[in-house]
This record gives structure tokens, sequence and C-alpha cells, in this order.
């Protein structure tokens, strides 16, 4: 049965993609099928696996078509993708305008479900529209986000949208939140696991250390598992990627 996992955060710059990306090669990796759907309108899920960014998703939405046919390979055995570009924004408006159901998503990737044991969404950093229908169509949403000062306040905004969908009878759950660019030598992370662990106890995944070495991967369209399978950043996404195939 396939598992849907959103990876999404209304904030930016919180290695979203990253973290996407690596999950789902790593799950590749280990003999799964894999599909990322790109939803963020920056489109860098497939320019990180050393791709190009194409507008598959909005035609994909706007045509309500066999989404088949917007799935492009990734040069990797096991990982497929269906990317995104700014045109991602334009369906989030349209669908909108036409006031889509929340079920939409859900609805137009339906065909795929028999293809793939796990289909990973990299969302836009925002609120509402896409991001709640895509969420609507998870089972399972990691929340990522950057050990900086404030950084828990956009997950109450997430924990908020995340518990109004519930009530409107969202069945997934949350996965957990994971922290990125965490550094043990600056106050400021520690300040921000901290404030993570106190306001969302039960909800904080291990931290994602920072590592220039990420952002090497992706200027290099490679993932960590790649560049560098021995490293700290790769053993850590593993395990977030273990971890999630065990809920």
């Amino acid at each position: 049965m396939t598992k849907v996992i959103s990876f999404t955060n209304q904030k930016g710059g919180v290695a979203k993609t990253t973290s996407a990306v690596s999950t789902g090669h790593h799950l590749a990796k280990e003999g799964k099928e894999v599909l990322i759907v790109d939803f963020d309108p920056q489109g860098q899920c497939f320019t990180a696996l050393g791709g190009n960014a194409e507008n598959c998703v909005f035609n994909m939405l706007i045509q309500q078509s066999d989404p088949r046919q917007w799935v492009r390979k990734t040069d990797r055995e096991s990982l497929h993708i269906i990317p995104g570009n700014r045109t991602t924004a334009t369906a989030q408006i349209v669908m909108s305008a036409e006031n889509r159901p929340i079920t939409a998503v859900r609805d137009v990737l339906k065909p795929l479900y028999k293809e793939y044991d796990y289909i990973i969404f990299d969302t836009a950093p925002s609120v509402g529209g896409l991001q709640e229908r895509a969420i609507w169509a998870s089972d399972l949403v990691v929340l990522p986000t950057a050990t900086e000062y404030l950084s828990s306040d956009g997950l109450i905004q997430m924990m908020t949208t995340l518990n109004g969908l519930a009530e409107k009878g969202w069945t997934g759950k949350l996965a957990g939140i994971l922290p990125t660019f965490y550094d043990t030598q600056t106050k400021q992370s520690q300040t921000a696991i901290a404030q993570l662990q106190e306001y969302f106890p039960d909800s904080v995944l291990t931290p994602i250390h920072r590592a220039t070495i990420l952002r090497e991967c992706a200027a290099e369209g490679m993932t960590i598992f790649e560049k560098s399978p021995n490293s700290r950043a790769a053993k850590e996404y593993a395990a977030l990627a273990n971890y999630l195939t065990t809920l």
C-alpha cells in the first residue's frame, strides 16, 4: 500500500527540499519504488537531482489528466519525479478560483498509488490552497524547521492548519518536527531545540546537523548518498527515512 509523505512548512529556507529528496533517494536505495512530487513553485527538487524544472505539476493539476505522462526519470533506480516550476503558483490560483475540492491532489494522483511504495511531496512555503490539498492527500507530514531564532513561530501556524484539516476529516498524522541546520556550537541552535522540545515535547525528531556538504550536493545535482555516503548527514537522513517506514 502506497504511503504518502509531505515535507511542509510555511517558511522557506528550512531544508524542506533537501529533506524530501534525501528521504526519497534513501528509500529508493533500499529497494522501494519512490515518486517525488514537487509542489514548490521554486522547482528545486529536480535540479537537486541533476534535472531541469518543468511545468509538469501545473499540467497535471490543471488538465486533471493521467499523471503518468508527467513522471520523469532521475537517473537513479526506483526514483522518479513529477517536477514543477514557477507555473505551479498559477495552478494554485486556478484551483482556488475554481474552488477545487480538498481532495483534488489525492484524486489526480490516484492512478499512481499502485505503482509506488512511497510518494513524497515537497510543498510550497506557504499556508492554504495547494499546500492544504497536498496535506489532505498525505498519510504522514514532516515539518522541517531551522534551529534559529523564532523558529517555532511558523510551526504554530502549521499545527493550526493540521488541526483544522483533522477536524474536517483528514486521516493522516504528524510524523514529527525535523530540526535542521543544528549546530551544537551555537547558543541559538541550542535555544531553538530547547524551545521546540518545550512547546512540542512529543513531536521533535532527531535533528539534522548543519553541513556545508548538503549545500554542495544541491549545487552539483547529487544527493548526500552519492556525494558522501559515509558522512554524518547521510547517516542522519538515512535514520529519518528508516523511521518514517515504521509509522
